[in-house]
């Protein structure tokens, strides 16, 4: 009788332990976006954002699409072409106009200031994660 009674106590004891492993303890990809925005340049629009990365490993840009525009590309400060962009984990990238940003050209349609639309980053690991942008 006191063993089962012992028994039972130590299961109720461990039953009530209980473990959720995070996104870091798993070494998983977490990645997601924040403060789109985009302004006129000329006939293109430049779109700067912030991507963040809360997993213990990275992730990499490989490619950049939007519905409003037929090209779409990530171009660095110098304002050359990026192929490919590490994003490492547990980092927060920040895409400004004065280093890697997003250039759209060849837009489909007219897009209005205060307009919100969607650009969408092609990861190699996480496949295609969007960023809401606001045209000011």
């Amino acid at each position: 009788m006191v063993r089962r009674a012992a028994l039972a106590a130590l299961l109720l004891l461990a039953s009530g332990c209980y473990y959720r492993p995070s996104v870091m303890d798993v070494g998983g990809v977490r990645i997601r976006t924040e403060n789109g925005r985009a302004v006129r340049q000329g006939t293109d629009l430049v779109v700067t954002f912030d991507v963040v990365s809360t997993g213990m490993f990275g992730d990499t840009i490989v490619g950049v699409a939007s519905p409003v525009a037929k090209q779409a590309a990530l171009i660095d400060g110098a304002r050359g072409p990026v192929g490919r962009l590490e994003i490492p984990g547990a980092t927060t990238v920040k895409f400004t106009p004065d280093s890697i940003h997003v250039v759209l050209g060849a837009l489909q349609k007219p897009v209005e200031r205060g307009e919100t639309f969607i650009v969408t980053l092609l990861f190699e690991k996480s496949g295609g994660i969007g960023v809401v942008t606001l045209l000011e």
